[in-house]
Protein backbone atom coordinates (compact mmCIF):
# COMPACT_ATOMS: atom_id res chain seq x y z
CA UNK A 1 0.00 0.00 0.00
CA UNK A 2 1.27 3.21 -0.85
CA UNK A 3 0.47 6.41 1.80
CA UNK A 4 0.34 9.70 -0.15
CA UNK A 5 -0.58 11.58 2.66
CA UNK A 6 0.37 11.91 6.52
CA UNK A 7 -1.32 14.11 8.44
CA UNK A 8 -0.73 14.95 12.03
CA UNK A 9 -2.21 16.60 15.35
CA UNK A 10 -0.70 18.79 18.40
CA UNK A 11 -2.25 20.58 21.37
CA UNK A 12 -1.72 21.29 24.49
CA UNK A 13 -2.26 23.63 27.80
CA UNK A 14 0.02 27.12 28.54
CA UNK A 15 -0.58 27.81 32.20
CA UNK A 16 1.65 30.84 32.23
CA UNK A 17 0.50 33.09 29.35
CA UNK A 18 -0.87 36.90 29.21
CA UNK A 19 -4.07 34.64 28.71
CA UNK A 20 -4.79 32.17 31.45
CA UNK A 21 -4.30 29.00 30.33
CA UNK A 22 -3.57 29.13 26.55
CA UNK A 23 -4.63 26.07 24.57
CA UNK A 24 -2.84 26.06 21.12
CA UNK A 25 -3.77 23.26 18.20
CA UNK A 26 -1.47 22.55 15.05
CA UNK A 27 -2.04 20.34 12.50
CA UNK A 28 0.28 19.54 9.28
CA UNK A 29 0.38 17.39 6.81
CA UNK A 30 3.14 16.17 3.92
CA UNK A 31 4.12 13.17 1.76
CA UNK A 32 6.51 11.25 2.37
CA UNK A 33 9.87 11.78 0.74
CA UNK A 34 11.53 8.97 -1.36
CA UNK A 35 12.76 6.07 0.23
CA UNK A 36 11.24 7.47 3.77
CA UNK A 37 9.35 4.88 5.53
CA UNK A 38 5.91 5.84 7.05
CA UNK A 39 7.01 6.21 10.73
CA UNK A 40 10.30 8.66 9.17
CA UNK A 41 8.31 10.62 8.03
CA UNK A 42 5.49 10.62 11.31
CA UNK A 43 8.53 11.51 13.41
CA UNK A 44 9.61 14.62 11.12
CA UNK A 45 6.44 15.88 11.63
CA UNK A 46 6.13 15.44 15.36
CA UNK A 47 9.23 17.02 15.59
CA UNK A 48 8.12 20.09 13.07
CA UNK A 49 4.72 19.85 15.54
CA UNK A 50 6.76 20.09 18.91
CA UNK A 51 8.99 22.63 17.68
CA UNK A 52 5.92 25.09 16.88
CA UNK A 53 4.60 24.54 20.20
CA UNK A 54 7.85 25.15 21.86
CA UNK A 55 8.12 28.54 20.34
CA UNK A 56 4.36 29.31 20.83
CA UNK A 57 4.89 28.78 24.78
CA UNK A 58 8.44 30.25 24.82
CA UNK A 59 6.47 33.71 23.17
CA UNK A 60 3.80 33.22 25.65
CA UNK A 61 5.99 33.34 28.69
CA UNK A 62 7.59 36.19 27.44
CA UNK A 63 4.71 38.61 26.43
CA UNK A 64 3.50 37.77 30.47
CA UNK A 65 6.96 38.80 31.46
CA UNK A 66 7.11 41.78 29.36
CA UNK A 67 4.03 43.36 30.71
CA UNK A 68 4.67 42.29 34.24
CA UNK A 69 8.23 43.08 34.36
CA UNK A 70 9.76 46.17 32.80
CA UNK A 71 13.75 45.50 33.42
CA UNK A 72 13.64 42.45 31.75
CA UNK A 73 14.78 42.84 28.22
CA UNK A 74 15.12 40.10 25.27
CA UNK A 75 16.44 39.73 22.24
CA UNK A 76 15.42 37.71 19.15
CA UNK A 77 16.68 35.11 16.50
CA UNK A 78 15.06 33.28 14.20
CA UNK A 79 11.86 34.17 16.12
CA UNK A 80 12.95 32.95 19.76
CA UNK A 81 13.69 35.12 22.27
CA UNK A 82 16.15 34.98 24.53
CA UNK A 83 16.52 37.22 27.60
CA UNK A 84 19.45 39.01 28.21
CA UNK A 85 22.62 38.76 30.53
CA UNK A 86 22.27 41.66 32.62
CA UNK A 87 18.39 41.39 33.15
CA UNK A 88 19.06 37.15 34.43
CA UNK A 89 21.82 38.97 36.84
CA UNK A 90 19.43 41.78 37.73
CA UNK A 91 15.88 41.32 37.40
CA UNK A 92 14.99 40.50 40.94
CA UNK A 93 17.55 43.30 42.72
CA UNK A 94 15.97 45.06 45.73
CA UNK A 95 16.85 48.41 44.35
CA UNK A 96 16.99 51.39 46.69
CA UNK A 97 16.75 54.07 44.12
CA UNK A 98 13.45 55.12 42.25
CA UNK A 99 12.58 54.30 38.62
CA UNK A 100 13.78 58.12 38.15
CA UNK A 101 16.72 57.79 39.17
CA UNK A 102 17.85 54.53 37.47
CA UNK A 103 16.82 56.15 34.07
CA UNK A 104 18.99 59.26 34.57
CA UNK A 105 22.13 57.12 35.71
CA UNK A 106 21.16 54.43 32.80
CA UNK A 107 21.42 57.59 30.15
CA UNK A 108 24.85 58.93 31.73
CA UNK A 109 25.93 55.21 31.09
CA UNK A 110 24.46 55.22 27.27
CA UNK A 111 26.30 58.74 26.67
CA UNK A 112 29.64 57.50 28.48
CA UNK A 113 29.67 54.21 26.39
CA UNK A 114 28.87 56.15 23.12
CA UNK A 115 31.60 58.63 23.48
CA UNK A 116 33.95 55.74 24.08
CA UNK A 117 32.44 53.95 20.84
CA UNK A 118 32.77 56.78 18.79
CA UNK A 119 36.83 57.16 20.60
CA UNK A 120 37.64 54.00 19.93
CA UNK A 121 36.50 54.00 15.62
CA UNK A 122 37.86 57.91 15.31
CA UNK A 123 40.80 58.78 17.89
CA UNK A 124 38.88 61.66 18.65
CA UNK A 125 36.82 62.47 21.99
CA UNK A 126 33.48 64.47 20.57
CA UNK A 127 30.47 66.06 22.79
CA UNK A 128 27.33 64.55 23.02
CA UNK A 129 25.56 67.73 21.68
CA UNK A 130 26.79 66.76 18.46
CA UNK A 131 25.67 62.84 18.50
CA UNK A 132 21.63 63.46 17.52
CA UNK A 133 21.14 60.05 18.72
CA UNK A 134 21.67 61.10 22.57
CA UNK A 135 19.11 63.73 22.97
CA UNK A 136 16.78 61.91 24.66
CA UNK A 137 19.48 61.14 27.07
CA UNK A 138 21.04 64.25 27.24
CA UNK A 139 17.71 65.82 28.38
CA UNK A 140 17.07 63.22 31.24
CA UNK A 141 20.65 63.66 32.61
CA UNK A 142 20.28 68.20 32.57
CA UNK A 143 17.06 67.66 33.58
CA UNK A 144 17.66 65.37 36.99
CA UNK A 145 17.43 65.39 40.49
CA UNK A 146 20.42 64.06 40.58
CA UNK A 147 22.46 67.04 39.00
CA UNK A 148 24.27 63.96 36.97
CA UNK A 149 27.29 64.84 33.89
CA UNK A 150 29.18 62.33 31.93
CA UNK A 151 32.14 65.31 32.30
CA UNK A 152 32.46 63.21 35.85
CA UNK A 153 33.66 60.34 34.62
CA UNK A 154 37.06 59.06 34.28
CA UNK A 155 36.95 57.73 30.69
CA UNK A 156 39.32 60.19 29.07
CA UNK A 157 41.97 59.49 31.86
CA UNK A 158 41.45 55.24 31.65
CA UNK A 159 42.04 55.64 27.87
CA UNK A 160 45.14 58.11 28.92
CA UNK A 161 46.56 55.50 30.78
CA UNK A 162 45.53 51.97 29.59
CA UNK A 163 44.72 52.65 26.04
CA UNK A 164 48.15 52.00 25.09
CA UNK A 165 47.47 48.15 26.53
CA UNK A 166 44.12 47.70 24.50
CA UNK A 167 44.03 46.65 20.37
CA UNK A 168 40.51 46.87 19.31
CA UNK A 169 39.27 44.40 17.12
CA UNK A 170 34.70 44.53 17.20
CA UNK A 171 32.86 46.53 19.29
CA UNK A 172 29.06 46.42 20.55
CA UNK A 173 29.19 42.13 19.91
CA UNK A 174 26.02 40.72 20.01
CA UNK A 175 25.84 37.18 21.32
CA UNK A 176 23.27 34.54 22.04
CA UNK A 177 23.56 30.94 23.80
CA UNK A 178 21.46 28.55 22.35
CA UNK A 179 21.69 25.95 24.42
CA UNK A 180 21.10 28.13 28.26
CA UNK A 181 19.13 30.56 26.08
CA UNK A 182 20.32 34.16 26.53
CA UNK A 183 21.87 36.79 24.65
CA UNK A 184 24.29 40.06 25.49
CA UNK A 185 25.91 42.79 24.18
CA UNK A 186 29.22 43.88 25.23
CA UNK A 187 31.21 46.44 24.71
CA UNK A 188 34.51 44.84 22.92
CA UNK A 189 36.54 42.31 21.92
CA UNK A 190 40.26 43.37 22.18
CA UNK A 191 43.91 42.21 22.67
CA UNK A 192 44.80 43.14 26.27
CA UNK A 193 48.72 43.10 26.46
CA UNK A 194 48.85 40.54 23.28
CA UNK A 195 45.70 38.35 24.68
CA UNK A 196 42.32 37.98 23.46
CA UNK A 197 39.70 39.17 25.60
CA UNK A 198 36.25 40.94 26.29
CA UNK A 199 36.22 43.87 27.81
CA UNK A 200 33.10 45.64 29.31
CA UNK A 201 32.88 49.38 30.53
CA UNK A 202 31.54 50.50 33.53
CA UNK A 203 30.05 53.75 34.93
CA UNK A 204 28.72 52.30 38.14
CA UNK A 205 30.35 51.35 41.31
CA UNK A 206 29.76 47.83 41.68
CA UNK A 207 30.42 44.87 39.18
CA UNK A 208 31.05 41.00 38.75
CA UNK A 209 32.57 38.77 36.15
CA UNK A 210 29.34 37.13 35.77
CA UNK A 211 28.05 38.94 33.01
CA UNK A 212 31.76 39.16 31.04
CA UNK A 213 32.30 35.00 31.34
CA UNK A 214 28.22 34.75 29.69
CA UNK A 215 29.31 37.02 27.03
CA UNK A 216 32.27 35.05 26.45
CA UNK A 217 30.61 31.41 26.84
CA UNK A 218 28.19 33.01 23.93
CA UNK A 219 30.92 34.12 21.88
CA UNK A 220 32.07 30.85 21.45
CA UNK A 221 35.96 31.78 20.69
CA UNK A 222 38.07 30.78 23.31
CA UNK A 223 39.34 34.16 25.22
CA UNK A 224 42.45 34.49 27.54
CA UNK A 225 41.02 37.61 30.21
CA UNK A 226 37.81 38.81 31.35
CA UNK A 227 38.76 42.81 31.43
CA UNK A 228 35.89 44.79 33.36
CA UNK A 229 36.87 48.71 32.64
CA UNK A 230 36.10 51.38 35.15
CA UNK A 231 35.39 54.82 34.18
CA UNK A 232 32.70 56.14 35.90
CA UNK A 233 33.76 58.72 38.98
CA UNK A 234 36.80 57.71 40.90
CA UNK A 235 38.53 60.00 43.69
CA UNK A 236 41.75 59.00 43.46
CA UNK A 237 44.86 60.76 42.38
CA UNK A 238 45.46 59.18 39.35
CA UNK A 239 41.82 60.45 38.01
CA UNK A 240 40.96 56.51 37.07
CA UNK A 241 40.64 53.35 37.98
CA UNK A 242 42.93 50.13 36.78
CA UNK A 243 41.15 47.55 34.82
CA UNK A 244 39.53 44.64 36.56
CA UNK A 245 40.70 41.29 34.77
CA UNK A 246 40.37 37.63 35.64
CA UNK A 247 41.50 34.93 33.44
CA UNK A 248 38.64 32.42 35.66
CA UNK A 249 36.35 32.04 32.82
CA UNK A 250 35.15 28.97 33.66
CA UNK A 251 34.49 29.65 37.33
CA UNK A 252 32.52 32.47 36.73
CA UNK A 253 30.08 31.43 34.46
CA UNK A 254 29.49 28.23 36.38
CA UNK A 255 28.40 30.60 39.24
CA UNK A 256 26.18 32.68 36.02
CA UNK A 257 24.43 28.90 35.29
CA UNK A 258 23.16 29.22 38.94
CA UNK A 259 21.24 32.37 38.46
CA UNK A 260 20.66 31.61 34.90
CA UNK A 261 19.03 28.42 36.62
CA UNK A 262 17.12 30.19 38.97
CA UNK A 263 15.52 33.03 36.20
CA UNK A 264 14.10 29.47 34.03
CA UNK A 265 12.71 28.36 37.72
CA UNK A 266 11.45 31.22 38.17
CA UNK A 267 9.62 32.30 34.87
CA UNK A 268 10.04 29.22 32.82
CA UNK A 269 12.27 30.36 30.28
Amino acid sequence: MKIKEIHAGLSGVIPIASYENLKPSFDITAEPEEGESVEECFTRLKQALHFQFDMTANQAKIDLIEKQYQNIRFREKNGKKYPSVTSILSWNKDWKISDDELRQYASRGTIVHRLVEEYIKNGKWLEPVDMPELKGDLIIVTTGSLNLSWKDCSYKKFFEQFGKDFEFIKTEVEVFNDEVCYSGRFDALVKYKGKLAIADWKTGSSFSHLQTAAYAVAYKEKVDNLIICPIGKCPNKTGCFKPNITEDVKGNYQNFLRTRAKFRERFGI
